[in-house]
């Protein structure tokens, strides 16, 4: 597989399945060897599969982005395993699965999706970024959401933590 990411290792987060397997799957067509994380295994391990199936080269790391330990780990295997970090997707996000007005949210729900969705883009973004700058290179993109951008009833916790990647991503860069 040759192309534009020749030579180049991509993390994505959330490539078990929807953008971040089609993400993964982009990059590997373009050359680059992929570091796949997510909590779903048997997705994870579908996405691998699916690139080495086609010549390309990817490994698996089961990881819940909202542990800190977890993802200094994941980072770390990467690095490890492939010696750099050349691009990252932090992709992985959850709804929450309720939809309720925002003093019947339920509190549980609330704290992990910003859990996941939030803290764990800047837990991702805390151990990337210093990979990077000691390599001199790299680029980040976080997924947000038409939900960062406008209010929607009933999403409470999903809407506050996608506007707070957009404001999270935005400090990152001008950082």
């Amino acid at each position: 597989m040759a192309g534009r990411m020749e030579g180049k290792v991509a993390l994505v987060t959330g490539g078990a399945s929807g953008i971040g397997r089609a993400t993964a799957l982009t990059f590997a067509r373009e050359g680059a060897t992929l570091v796949l994380a997510d909590m779903n295994e048997d997705g994870g391990q579908q996405t691998m599969h699916l690139i080495t199936e086609k010549g390309g080269e990817a490994i698996f790391v089961r990881t819940d982005v909202s542990k800190a330990v977890e993802v200094q780990a994941l980072i770390s295997q990467a690095v490890v395993t492939y010696g750099r970090l050349d691009c990252v997707h932090n992709n992985a996000g959850i709804s929450g699965g309720v939809r309720a007005l925002t003093p019947d949210y339920p509190e549980e729900t609330w704290y992990q999706v910003i859990s996941v969705n939030l803290t764990g883009v800047w837990l991702c973004m805390k151990y990337e970024i210093p990979q990077m700058l000691r390599q001199g290179s790299g680029a980040i993109v976080n997924t947000a959401s038409v939900a960062g951008l406008i209010g929607g009833a009933g999403s409470s916790a999903y809407t506050a933590s996608k506007h707070g990647v957009i404001g999270l991503t935005k400090t990152a860069a001008l950082e």
